[in-house]
């Protein structure tokens, strides 16, 4: 097992666990910290969805830097567990939702949720982005919302119209980018 720094906040400094897990591709330091430059400072009434959170670094990152309530959805159940036992060890558990299913179900029967911050981080080739966000945009949004979006391939001209890019980064095939929802 292998851990990942905390890199600012309230948590900075703090590790949490991670597992040597295909279905895993922990954010690089490097990117994490880029990330977490663009959203600074988070609206401390914001709510976050961390989808397919894996360990929940970006989920916790965003709680550390200010997120009233984040809210981790995860299936694999080595993955969940590993996440429970991390939102345990820094004592968030009573402040943050975990949820063991999948995004699909998630997103399909979750109703009346409306996000401020939601990071899309799904496993590369699985075509989860084109599945999942007009629904995210449609249903889990407003104006405003901010929306990061790892993926190796995502062509976003698809979706011009409801999303303004904001910022992009890459490492190796990874590009993470940052959007703001339009509506």
């Amino acid at each position: 097992m292998s851990s990942i720094k905390i890199i600012s906040g309230s948590l900075g400094g703090r590790t949490i666990k991670t597992t040597q897990n295909r279905n895993l591709k922990p954010t690089p330091a490097r990117v994490r910290e880029q990330i977490f430059s663009w959203l600074r400072p988070i609206k401390e009434d914001s709510v976050c969805l961390d989808l397919f959170a894996g360990s929940g670094s970006l989920g916790i990152e965003a709680f550390s830097n200010g997120a009233k309530k984040v809210v981790f959805i995860e299936q694999n159940q080595e993955l969940y567990n590993i996440l429970y036992r991390n939102c345990q060890n820094l004592k968030i558990l009573s402040e943050v939702k975990l949820h063991k299913q999948s995004a699909e179900n998630y997103i399909r029967r979750t109703k009346e949720a409306i996000f401020d911050l939601i990071f899309l981080d799904p496993p590369f080739n699985k075509n989860y982005i084109n599945l999942l966000l007009p629904k995210i945009i449609s249903d889990f949004s407003r104006t405003g919302t901010l929306i990061y979006i790892e993926e190796s391939n995502f062509n976003f001209s698809d979706y011009d119209r409801e999303l303004k890019l904001l910022k992009e980064t890459s490492s190796g095939n990874s590009f993470g980018r940052l959007f703001e929802v339009r509506q």
